[in-house]
């Protein structure tokens, strides 16, 4: 099962060492609600807005204990409800997850600040969390290191389907890789969980809005598992030349890291 959290649940705050052992799906946004700072927490109503969270895979046990800190008992004067809501993962709501839990504030909300953008942590300026796919040099930690990306909170080997990786892109290299789509293709690489101040430092390294932008991918663990995950993909779609020898050996240096030469990208 899943559970959106928004507040005090979220990295970095207090309760958060109640999901640090759950699996991070990914940072998305539920939709017609709103959100309201109680005095040192939020909670959210139904509304008109949207407001966003961290999703986490679940089970009954960790369920269980959420429900006695969210002082939830499935009772109509509960200082919570708990309910099940629709989650989006991009802008353009192409990846979603149903059925998904989350707690309503179930009180009346009088001479409450509103936090219009839904988002708690950048409104109390507390760090951010989300997921990377890797699939080219930024699976290379030699790489990483050089575009100052300092710490990663969680790497999980994921896979791409549905795309090959073709080299298109000029870079110093030559021409680096980037993602088309192909029906039997297969992308191997690493979800990154990091802070959203490295992938900021990341986007210097790609040339964010000039060589590549940002797009948002479902990717499989080797349990099949999904996660929602940013990744860099230009929007160049002509040609395919032959990657050099070095640019070659950085990817697969960083992909045998971990895989162990047993995944090859389609195309690579």
């Amino acid at each position: 099962m899943y559970i959106f959290v928004y507040g005090s649940l979220r990295y970095g705050f207090e309760l958060h060492h109640y999901l640090k052992r759950s699996r991070f799906v990914g940072l998305g946004y539920a939709e017609n609600y709103e959100m309201y700072d109680l005095g040192g927490y939020p909670g959210v109503v139904k509304g008109e807005g949207r407001v966003w969270g961290e999703v986490y895979e679940i089970d009954a046990t960790t369920l269980g204990l959420l429900d006695q800190v969210e002082d939830y008992k499935n009772q109509e004067d509960d200082l919570y409800v708990r309910e099940m809501t629709s989650v989006y993962f991009d802008e353009k709501r192409q990846f979603k997850l149903d059925g998904v839990y989350i707690y309503r504030y179930n009180q009346l909300i009088k001479d409450r600040e509103q936090i219009p953008s839904g988002d708690y942590p950048r409104w109390v300026g507390m760090p951010v969390i989300l997921n990377l796919f890797a699939y080219a040099e930024n699976t290379n930690y030699e790489v990483l290191t050089s575009r100052g990306v300092k710490e990663i909170l969680r790497e999980v080997n994921t896979i791409l389907p549905g795309y090959k990786m073709v080299f298109n892109v000029p870079c110093k290299y030559g021409t680096c890789a980037n993602l088309e789509k192909d029906q039997n293709g297969k992308v191997c690489g690493y979800t990154y969980t990091l802070l959203e101040d490295y992938l900021n430092t990341l986007d210097k390294a790609e040339g964010h809005l000039i060589r590549y932008v940002r797009r948002t991918v479902k990717v499989m663990d080797e349990q099949k598992r999904e996660y929602f995950a940013l990744t860099y993909v230009s929007d160049q779609t002509e040609g395919n030349s032959q990657p050099t020898e070095e640019y070659k050996n950085i990817i697969l240096r960083g992909l045998n890291r971990r895989w162990k030469g047993g995944c090859i990208s389609t195309g690579l």
